[in-house]
């Protein structure tokens, strides 16, 4: 039980990141977040030789995506980048830099252009709704190591960013958090936006 109390409150503030290739929007720079998150985002920025801004986590994201599933970013799982090189995503002058920087989040073990599923995911050009900012989520709370990107780079498209959505996992989650919810005195809000969590622990 304490395990999982830490783990669900192992996000940490935006602005105690230190790194010289990430900057934070005002707006965003006190939300909490998965701290393995952000060190993949700097580690992506620092290969790629590129200064990545955050204009989105979870202040001003609505809880669910486009479909009514779940979003990432209420639980800090999920932010979006708007600016590479200060320089908004969407300039076709910019795209190598964008491309070259999404790139290295695949290397890292990102699944591109398709989060339904998968516990590292980044969406970007060619992904609806997602031609003019970066989205970047990771549920795992271990550090990333390096991947293959022939077996991570999948571009299998889907119409939103959310949670897994099949009807088992539903039905998993509903039992999980009927479960655990009351023992950790979390309300049914709280319980959606941290049950990839809660469902990490007890793998």
């Amino acid at each position: 039980m304490k395990k999982l109390i830490q783990l669900l409150e192992a996000n940490i503030q935006i602005s105690s990141l230190s790194c010289a290739s990430v900057k934070v929007d005002s707006d965003s720079s006190g939300d909490k977040v998965n701290e393995n998150l952000l060190k993949d985002i700097c580690t992506a920025a620092k290969n790629a030789q590129v200064r990545v801004t955050i204009t989105t986590a979870v202040s001003g994201h609505r809880e669910t995506a486009s479909s009514g599933n779940p979003s990432r970013h209420p639980s800090g799982n999920a932010v979006d980048i708007s600016l590479v090189n200060d320089i908004p995503v969407k300039t076709v002058s910019n795209r190598d830099n964008v491309d070259n920087f999404v790139n290295q989040l695949v290397i890292l073990g990102y699944t591109k252009n398709s989060e339904s599923g998968n516990p590292k995911s980044v969406l970007t050009f060619g992904f609806k709704d997602h031609d003019d900012h970066v989205h970047i989520s990771n549920n795992e709370q271990s550090a990333s190591t390096t991947g293959n990107p022939a077996t991570t780079a999948t571009t299998v498209k889907t119409d939103t960013d959310s949670v897994e959505d099949s009807p088992g996992s539903r039905i998993m989650n509903s039992l999980i958090g009927n479960t655990f919810g009351p023992l950790l005195g979390l309300n049914e809000n709280r319980v959606n936006r941290e049950i990839s969590k809660i469902r990490n622990l007890l793998k």
